[in-house]
């Protein structure tokens, strides 16, 4: 009889266990994780925000009186940007007055020159500039509102240390171009500064170079912003313009930066007056970083007003309105 060779049953091996992730390769995995999902997040709550329509922001504080003119088109919010100077004596006057119109695709700077004679509520005729020291940014909205025909309900006040500030937290600006006059006036101005920002741990630094692409700090774009020496207040206004858009160019190369980003909201929160929600801000924030740069125009409009002393009289307000109109809503 035949049998088969009994070959004893080998034991199955024990399947070897996975190899169990060192403390450290586990802490990166999960970092990794944690960045990969605040990124989506973050993606998601950008769409999110920027979808959201300027019109969805145009309701009327209750808590205001602001003369709004009816019938203006809703494709762009107009928000207005008050600058005041913290070296004025007294009563603050508004220094520097745009309006921002921001929408998709868009966002326009409009400075209103401050000498521009103007009827105030309850104080009769004065220059624009004088409305803010009356009755803050209510009455100043009020004022721009009814001379030119405007719907702004909102607004941003911002003083020149809030400024300096800002500029600073986001490591300085670049001017595309500083003449050799601008850069003198740019010293003499921070040096008359010292009284104000020196208690404040500023310590100016001499602007040594002009011409093109000139990187400023804080304390030296204020003080390119500030110049009166040379040119008239249409120079000024556009200085004050170049100064925002450069702000806007340096948030916009470093949007991925977090630590500059966090420096920016802190500035912001703690130096910016305004009746707009973080929602608001964040939401047309996002637009005006995404419209490129600004374009940009005053008021009123050459043809429109003449000198009289230091006083711009406006001669015609309806040309005043159709150009606001055309440049903002072409």
């Amino acid at each position: 009889m035949y049998y088969e060779k009994y070959e004893k049953r080998k034991k199955r091996s024990r399947q070897a266990p996975e190899e169990r992730l060192s403390l450290g390769a586990w802490l990166i995995q999960g970092a990794l994780r944690l960045l990969a999902l605040t990124v989506a997040v973050g993606l998601l709550m950008g769409g999110l925000l920027y979808v959201l329509p300027p019109s969805l922001f145009m309701v009327e504080p209750d808590d205001m009186r602001l003369a709004l003119t009816d019938g203006l088109p809703k494709s762009c919010l107009n928000v207005l940007l008050i600058g005041t100077d913290v070296e004025a004596e007294g009563a603050q006057r508004s220094d520097a007055v745009l309006i921002a119109s921001i929408g998709f695709g868009k966002f326009k700077l409009t400075s209103v020159l401050r000498d521009t004679e103007v009827e105030i509520d309850g104080h009769g005729k004065n220059k624009l500039n004088a409305a803010y020291a009356y009755g803050g940014p209510e009455l100043l909205m009020r004022t721009l509102n009814q001379t030119f025909g405007l719907n702004v309900m909102h607004y941003a006040q911002v003083d020149f240390v809030a400024l300096a500030a800002v500029v600073d937290a986001i490591g300085g600006v670049i001017i595309p171009e500083i003449t050799q006059a601008e850069m003198e006036q740019v010293n003499i101005n921070t040096k008359k500064s010292g009284r104000v920002f020196g208690p404040l741990g500023y310590v100016p630094q001499e602007l040594t170079r002009y011409g093109s692409n000139i990187r400023l700090d804080g304390l030296q774009a204020l003080s390119f912003a500030r110049i009166r020496k040379i040119g008239d207040d249409y120079a000024r206004t556009s200085r004050q313009r170049v100064v925002i858009n450069a702000i806007v160019d340096r948030v916009r190369e470093n949007v991925w930066n977090p630590v500059l980003l966090w420096r920016l909201v802190k500035a912001v929160m703690r130096s910016v007056n305004t009746n707009m929600s973080a929602l608001q801000i964040l939401s047309l924030g996002e637009k005006a970083l995404l419209a490129g740069r600004a374009e940009s125009m005053q008021l009123p409009p050459a043809g429109a007003f003449r000198e009289e002393g230091s006083r711009l009289v406006i001669d015609d307000r309806n040309k005043c309105r159709d150009a606001f109109l055309r440049f903002v809503y072409d």
